[in-house]
């Protein structure tokens, strides 16, 4: 069976966004089965629902727009629920986590930012240790170095990385 371009769009949107989406019903549903059961249906709706949505628009928004409507229609379902959020809570619920998502967008871009101002050495370094299954162990030997100078050298890098990011988000420039 082959997918025609609108099937392989969504896939590819709803791979690439299913985690976001997850986290923002994680944030609402108190319960990691019940999350689990809304992200099926949240993705079931989407699917339904995507001959209306525009390429070129952010499916993120959209989908985590489709996931909230869900989320009422599951509370609906479970209003017998001894715990239960009302309105105004879960309105709160759901600013708080679009903030959050708006946090995690600026710390990713200032990571990006910040990456590329460290040293080639350190980030070669990093893209050794993180970028791939391998252990400190195998890139000291790659390195010709010892595994406890391969971990002072990546705190130092992480450290840096750190202190970089907190000053980009606190609205400094520097490196």
């Amino acid at each position: 069976m082959a997918f025609d371009d609108s099937q392989q769009l969504f896939v590819r949107l709803l791979t690439q966004h299913e985690r976001l989406v997850y986290g923002y019903i994680l944030r609402l549903v108190p319960n990691w089965n019940d999350a689990d059961e809304i992200l099926q249906e949240t993705n079931v709706r989407l699917w339904e629902e995507f001959d209306r949505f525009e390429p070129g628009t952010n499916f993120g928004a959209w989908a985590v727009r489709v996931a909230h409507y869900q989320v009422l229609t599951w509370r609906r379902k479970r209003d017998r629920s001894r715990l239960v959020f009302d309105d105004e809570c879960l309105a709160s619920l759901a600013a708080a986590a679009a903030a959050d998502d708006s946090c995690e967008d600026e710390r990713r871009a200032a990571l990006a930012a910040c990456l590329q101002l460290l040293p080639e050495k350190s980030r070669d370094l990093l893209a050794r240790c993180y970028g791939c299954d391998t252990t400190i162990r195998d890139v000291a030997a790659g390195l010709r170095r010892s595994t406890e100078a391969v971990y002072k050298s990546l705190q130092r890098a992480r450290l840096a990385l750190h202190a970089c990011i907190e000053r980009r988000l606190a609205g400094e420039r520097g490196p």
